[in-house]
């Protein structure tokens, strides 16, 4: 911890150790999500259950509303994140589609002025090569997939509570 840095109260590291897990597993690291729940979370749910007087009882509604907390903020950001990402792929696909029209619109003209105006063989695309992608642009944001809520919810939690409350306090 550098001089300048703030201590943090036992609470608000296990906050951030969960944070962490909940952002692993957003961006589907959900190893690393485990990882962080088994490794990081048990010492930091032992480090504040050490400093608080609540009885057993009420620390463990005490995590379990802090963990619910944490979690409907990821799925939250989630949620906010895939709406954004869905918009950004709707402008993104709308400017391409632009683009290719004027380039199109471009390349028609300077074929024009070089053949005099005469009409050029439509080349077929099929015919050209066996390796064909097709890209299709989404017409508007009702085409792209819907948002979807990947927050956290980790079955095992509650048991995992338990047994570190059991044997750290």
């Amino acid at each position: 911890m550098s001089p300048s840095a703030t201590p943090v109260s036992p609470l608000e590291a296990l906050k951030a150790g969960f944070r962490r897990a909940c952002v692993r597993r957003l961006v589907g690291d959900e190893d690393g999500a485990i990882d962080v729940l088994k490794n990081e979370i048990p010492a930091l749910v032992v480090g504040w259950a050490k400093t608080t007087s609540l009885e057993a009882s009420e620390k463990k509604a005490k995590l379990k509303e802090m963990f619910d907390d944490e979690s409907g903020r990821a799925d939250e950001l989630a949620t906010a994140f895939d709406l954004f990402a869905g918009r950004f792929e709707a402008r993104v696909a709308d400017l391409v589609k632009k683009e290719l029209g004027d380039v199109t619109n471009r390349l028609e003209q300077i074929v024009n002025a070089m053949t005099g105006g005469k009409p050029l063989e439509p080349i077929s695309l099929d015919d050209q090569s066996e390796d064909k992608t097709e890209v299709d642009a989404p017409e508007n944001i009702a085409e792209l997939d819907p948002p979807k809520g990947i927050g956290l919810r980790f079955d095992e939690i509650e048991e995992m509570i338990d047994e570190v409350l059991s044997s750290g306090s």
